[in-house]
């Protein structure tokens, strides 16, 4: 039985496979399976080319693209290992993160998911910049209220944390951010100090293509989050459904903040309600969306019960400063 089970899905031909297979194949930790997902392209193997003899390599074949979540929980069926990593296919995990990562699962009992620091590279694989990640436990609890705590590539942890809590594919595209809120509400997570992922910055990167939908897709995250935190039912389709288009086109992105501010206000969650305000003013700054915005606020802040200067920190500065929480 290997160790770990490191998941990898595509569903397109681009040059960023196989620098992703094979910075797993020179992991400094060699006791790994490489579970790979052809998600609808019927290359297979081939395009990897010397890469397709390591026999830790197992792929698995589905007939067309069912979506990030179905390739994942397809080869977690077939996962062997006592831990999972996640890495997508355009992303470079460094040499030691499976060995760092694996070290403090074994350490502490309590961590169900380890992340990670990472750079940002670009197409050419040179870094450009840092992306966002916060290390500690309750940085990593507290912020899942709002979205991902940490680049999804960069976390390794627990199989029954992955087996408990499959991917949603009514969440693709913003499916980790759910799986990590789910899973941080059971078990601990932390970030490993040190810089253990390369985070690749592309034009064809789902971030880009599918940013609204993206979005979308978190405001209904937060809501059942929030719902799940406060001892209630996620009520599931109730959120799907204030995100469905229903057969037109999409509203614009200040009225999907909008609408979920408004139900959050009616749930009593009002500083969530208050977070999706300032997104409101994030994404169009014109006088009738801060006007707007404001009497959500106002609206939010009876709620407050003795919170008013929280749920104004919020608004004005966003959850790091509002939670004092402190990015890697």
């Amino acid at each position: 039985m290997p160790a770990v089970s490191v998941l990898m899905v595509f569903h397109r031909t681009t040059p960023f496979l196989r620098p992703a297979v094979q910075s797993i194949l020179t992991q400094t930790f060699r006791d790994f399976e490489l579970l790979l997902v052809d998600n609808g392209t019927g290359c297979g193997l081939g395009l990897l080319g010397e890469q397709v003899r390591d026999p830790r390599i197992q792929l698995i074949t589905l007939p067309v693209n069912l979506g990030i979540s179905a390739g994942r929980n397809a080869a977690l069926a077939k996962a062997r290992g006592e831990f999972v990593a996640l890495l997508d296919d355009d992303d470079i995990a460094l040499p030691i993160r499976l060995e760092k990562q694996v070290a403090l699962l074994r350490s502490d009992p309590r961590l169900g998911l380890v992340s990670s620091r990472a750079d940002r590279i670009d197409e050419q694989g040179r870094v450009t910049g840092r992306e966002f990640s916060l290390l500690d436990e309750r940085s990593q609890m507290v912020f899942s209220n709002y979205t991902m705590p940490a680049p999804a590539s960069s976390y390794t942890g627990r199989r029954e944390w992955f087996e408990r809590f499959p991917f949603r594919g009514d969440f693709d595209h913003a499916e980790d951010f759910d799986f990590v809120a789910r899973v941080a509400e059971v078990s601990a997570l932390r970030g490993a100090p040190e810089i253990l992922l390369h985070y690749r910055q592309h034009a064809g990167q789902v971030t880009r293509t599918q940013a609204a939908l993206q979005i979308r897709r978190a405001c209904a995250i937060r809501l059942i989050t929030a719902r799940r935190r406060h001892g209630r039912p996620e009520n599931l389709p109730d959120a799907l459904a204030r995100i469905a288009s229903g057969g037109g086109p999409m509203p614009p992105l200040v009225e999907v903040y909008a609408d979920f501010a408004h139900q959050c206000l009616r749930e009593g969650f009002p500083l969530l309600a208050v977070y999706h305000a300032r997104k409101m003013v994030a994404v169009r700054r014109d006088g009738p969306a801060v006007l707007r915005a404001l009497r959500l606020v106002a609206a939010a802040l009876p709620r407050a019960r003795g919170e008013a200067a929280t749920l104004l920190r919020m608004f004005l500065t966003g959850p790091l400063r509002t939670h004092d929480l402190h990015p890697a």
